[in-house]
C-alpha cells in the first residue's frame, strides 16, 4: 500500500498526497490492533503522503463495478 500511495505522488509530481483508501476483509475489521498497525506503516513507509483508510462492505463488488466503469470511460475517450 505504501508503495502504490508513494508512486501516484509521484506520478502525479506532488510533494505531499492525501488519498483515501477503501479497505475491506475480516483481519482488518475484527482484529484488535492490525488497522493501526497498518496506518502506522504505511505511515513510516510513505512519508510524503497522509492515507486515510475507509472501512468497505463488500469491496470486491465496489472494486468491480468501479473498474469497468474506468474500462468503460477510457473505451470511450
Amino acid at each position: 500500500m505504501a508503495a502504490v500511495v508513494d508512486k501516484i505522488r509521484e506520478d502525479r509530481k506532488l510533494e505531499r498526497l492525501s488519498i483515501t483508501v477503501g479497505v475491506d476483509g475480516a483481519l482488518y475489521k475484527l482484529h484488535p490492533h492490525f488497522s493501526q498497525v497498518v496506518k502506522e506503516t504505511v505511515r513510516v513507509m510513505a512519508p510524503q503522503c497522509d492515507v486515510t483508510f475507509l472501512p468497505s462492505e463488500e469491496g470486491s463488488g465496489k472494486g468491480a463495478a468501479l473498474i469497468a466503469a474506468v474500462v468503460q470511460s477510457i473505451n470511450n475517450i
